[in-house]
């Protein structure tokens, strides 16, 4: 057991939230070090926007963050907003480029962003300490870390040249650490990486804090209906509406975009950013209500007039398949499911369909053009953590100094990043959140130390 280990403030976790906290207490003297579970810091990082590293959006609104108290966002952006956090990625070195709103660096290389964090940590002096996993902390004078450390080893196969299958590690040997503060920034439970356990929910619970349960975010959604697996891999853009329905009332909430149909239900970004309302519901067990996704495939168009194109669609070609008459309108997959669920025949002509003559054509027409209107289906579930960006809950922010991310309950103690009960929609809003509440937690550490 290692006891040397003092530190003003300790910084749990090299993510986002953490690198910035610890880079800018830093810059302020403060003696300061991180302590990262997985063998490198900024690992999700290199993840994040494709492995672009979507970092922020020019475009800011309280609707574009989740959570129990989202207005704590906008809170922050009145001190960082995007300008702020530009100005401060030139500083590390990265020359920001904007498309369509979306702020990316010039490299469009995510691990250009964690190396920039990286060299400016290092050049400062402040210590990581990788491979080392917090596993208790206590407060007394002052703030006490347990912590499991692992030695990263030379294999047998990397002395004799051989490509290491996976990295090889010594025991695992206890680290005590001490510290005036500390910051929680170990993320939540998204993502397919060693180190997103979720244990700083953990920590966080141990101090009396209460933990909204975390659920997927920003994960793709499981569909009920098997019928659906013909349409995997069909890609196009589409009007979403997830609707819930409870006998104590429901929810209705929408999202427009490009989807793909996949063998278990909905991917792209429309489907992951109503993922976040489907998993919090189905998390509620034997009390939840009925969640359906109703898509819309001609969101420009009103149904009547969608009946009228049919309808001419129909008339102009005469004897010909319904399946055919629909060719070029929707992927075929899809044409030809809409047409099964709205009871017209594929390989006939609608002349003969529904009655037939002018009546039945309009028939096939309207019941078409509902189908296309209002595809819908029910969610049975979402993919897992693994799959997600992003984690849903986490601690409440009912509990946490808006300003600060200070905890009410125990001073010197603060909370960023994913691990507060907030989640952004896809487009840098996640990481927008973490640089803030990690400027403000270190920020509010400065002010103290000075006061």
């Amino acid at each position: 057991m290692d006891t040397g280990k003092k530190h003003e403030v300790i910084v749990v976790g090299a993510g986002a939230s953490g690198m910035t906290a610890a880079l800018v207490l830093a810059q302020h003297g403060v003696d300061v070090a991180l302590l990262e579970a997985n063998d490198v810091p900024g690992k999700k990082l290199l993840a994040t926007g494709n492995g672009k590293c979507n970092f922020t959006n020019s475009y800011q609104s309280v609707e574009c963050y989740r959570g129990g108290r989202p207005e704590t966002a906008m809170e922050l952006l009145d001190r960082y907003d995007v300008a702020y956090v530009l100005r401060f990625f030139e500083r590390l070195g990265i020359l920001p480029k904007q498309r369509d709103g979306y702020w990316y660096p010039n490299s469009e290389q995510a691990a250009s962003v964690r190396e920039a964090f990286v060299l400016r940590l290092s050049e400062l002096g402040v210590p990581v300490y990788v491979n080392t996993h917090v596993d208790e902390v206590r407060k007394g004078k002052c703030f006490l870390l347990a912590a499991s450390h692992r030695e990263r080893m030379e294999s047998a196969g990397a002395k004799t040249g051989k490509k290491q299958a996976k990295p090889v590690f010594s025991e695992s040997r206890r680290l005590i650490f001490e510290a005036g503060s500390v910051v929680l920034a170990t993320g939540g439970c998204a993502g397919n990486i060693s180190g997103a356990d979720g244990s700083g929910y953990a920590l966080a619970s141990a101090f009396g804090h209460q933990i909204v349960p975390p659920v997927p975010a920003l994960v793709q959604l499981r569909l009920a209906e098997k019928a659906w697996k013909v349409l995997a891999g069909v890609r196009l853009n589409a009007a979403l509406m997830l609707r819930i329905t409870r006998e104590e009332g429901g929810q209705e909430v929408r999202e427009r975009g490009e989807i793909l149909f996949t063998d278990y239900g909905l991917s792209g970004i429309p489907a992951m950013q109503l993922s976040r309302f489907a998993a919090c519901e189905l998390a509620k067990g034997d009390r939840c209500g009925k969640i359906e996704v109703l898509l819309d495939f001609f969101p420009d168009t009103s149904e009547n007039d969608l009946q009228r194109m049919l309808l001419a669609r129909f008339l102009a070609f005469p004897g010909r398949a319904a399946a055919n008459t629909l060719t070029g309108l929707l992927p075929a997959k899809l044409n030809m499911v809409l047409l099964t669920l709205s009871g017209v025949l594929p390989d006939m002509d609608v002349l003969r369909q529904k009655g037939g003559g002018m009546h039945g054509v309009k028939r096939c027409a309207e019941a078409l053009a509902h189908c296309m209107k209002c595809f819908t289906s029910t969610v049975c579930g979402t993919n897992g953590f693994e799959s997600a960006q992003a984690a849903a809950g986490g601690v409440s922010l009912n509990e946490l100094d808006a300003r600060t991310m200070e905890s009410k309950r125990i001073k010197g103690l603060y909370v960023t990043g994913e691990l507060a009960d907030i989640d952004g929609t896809c487009g840098g809003y996640n990481l927008q959140w973490a640089w803030m509440s990690g400027l403000a937690a270190a920020e509010a550490i400065c002010g103290g130390k000075n006061k």
